[in-house]
């Protein structure tokens, strides 16, 4: 066997004490706990967790107790007799069948009540929202409303939401956990009969504002990791406003003014709108009150207030947008949409030049 030296030995039991620390650590300050709940569907899931986690830990603290009872009270001793020999017991034989039974349910029957619970089926009021998963971003349609935005949704708080999924190519998963989930995000082809049937669903109501961040849990290919999606939940007020504000009227807005701090003889706010939708970019993009209405890539309306771009690449900033649109693959590896020099997935470089993708960036940041 090895012999290491003592300092090493230290250091090594003190790092594996840090470890073991750290992982003691609380949870409500990590973006994507499971054990701060914001809504009954992540409530009834950490309620199931607690309550198995706490049966299980009270049988292994039951079991280490009598094995170390054992151990001491029946340890062999120097001129102690030969044990008596014992070839069963019908009472401890019903005991240990009866135990385990009582236990099974008293954590099976929290676990299907909730079961029952999150697979409910939703209020005829309930806010209908339909999630696209894409390689590798996410789409939100709510068709209701006449919204579609991408990796950022908003729903109201206290009201049941109804996320409605499907995919556009492979499988996804999609999870927020402080919302509840995971649910496992089917391939279908958009147009395709029998979507409804293939959807999936989850159904539950937010319990208190703010913005909490989820991913794809499913490996979908080389971006599988950089697959962010944030829901926001606002008062009911701070939803139709945001509602309103997503609208498309179909009214093409005007050019934005110079501010007093560009002058008045550069705009590139104003400049990289005219750039933007005078280019390639509105072949697969679409902003809410312009003339660009492609399908094909994420909806960029009010894309400036999102936390990140490229779904979760980088954070939101003039000089990642630059980056972004220059060369997406620099961020992400496997993304779809082509650079200002790199063709990508079929699509041939925009041939942006670097004036031209600061003025187009400047104007996506400006979309708040």
């Amino acid at each position: 066997m090895p012999h290491f030296p003592t300092s090493w030995r230290r250091w090594h039991g003190a790092l594996l004490l840090a470890v073991g620390l750290a992982a003691c650590t609380g949870g409500t300050e990590f973006a994507q706990t499971t054990f701060h709940p914001v809504s009954d569907f992540a409530d009834a899931l950490n309620r199931v967790f607690i309550n198995t986690f706490g049966w299980t830990i009270g049988i292994l603290v039951l079991v280490l107790v009598l094995l170390v009872a054992v151990l001491v009270r029946f340890r062999e001793r120097p001129g102690a007799p030969h044990p008596r020999q014992i070839h069963g017991n019908t009472r401890l034989e019903i005991l240990w069948t009866v135990i385990p039974a009582v236990i099974v349910t008293f954590i099976a029957v929290p676990t299907v009540q909730a079961v029952f619970t999150t697979q409910r089926r939703p209020a005829a009021d309930a806010l209908e929202i339909e999630v696209i998963g894409h390689q590798w971003w996410w789409e939100f349609r709510y068709a209701a409303e006449g919204v579609v935005t991408a990796n950022q949704f908003y729903i109201p708080v206290g009201r049941e939401v109804h996320l409605r999924m499907t995919s556009a190519d492979v499988i996804h998963s999609f999870w927020v956990p402080r919302l509840g989930g995971k649910r496992d995000v089917m391939p279908v082809p958009r147009g395709a009969e029998g979507v409804a049937a293939r959807a999936n669903h989850i159904v539950f109501v937010a319990s208190e504002p703010g913005r909490f961040r989820g991913q794809c849990a499913e490996y979908c290919g080389e971006a599988h990791a950089i697959m962010a999606l944030f829901s926001v939940a606002v008062s009911s007020d701070e939803y139709a406003a945001w509602i309103e504000s997503m609208r498309d009227t179909g009214a093409a807005a005007a050019p934005a003014e110079p501010g007093p701090a560009q002058g008045v003889q550069s705009n590139p706010v104003a400049e990289g709108r005219q750039i933007f939708l005078s280019k390639t970019c509105i072949a697969c993009h679409a902003i809410a009150n312009t003339t660009a209405r492609g399908i094909i890539g994420p909806n960029l309306t009010r894309f400036g207030s999102r936390p990140t771009v490229g779904a979760g690449a980088a954070p939101m900033s003039q000089e990642n947008v630059e980056q972004w649109i220059r060369s997406p693959q620099s961020l992400k590896a496997g993304a779809l949409m082509p650079g200002a020099q790199a063709a990508a997935a079929g699509f041939p470089p925009t041939g942006l030049t670097d004036d031209e993708i600061r003025k187009v960036a400047a104007y996506l940041v400006s979309l708040r």
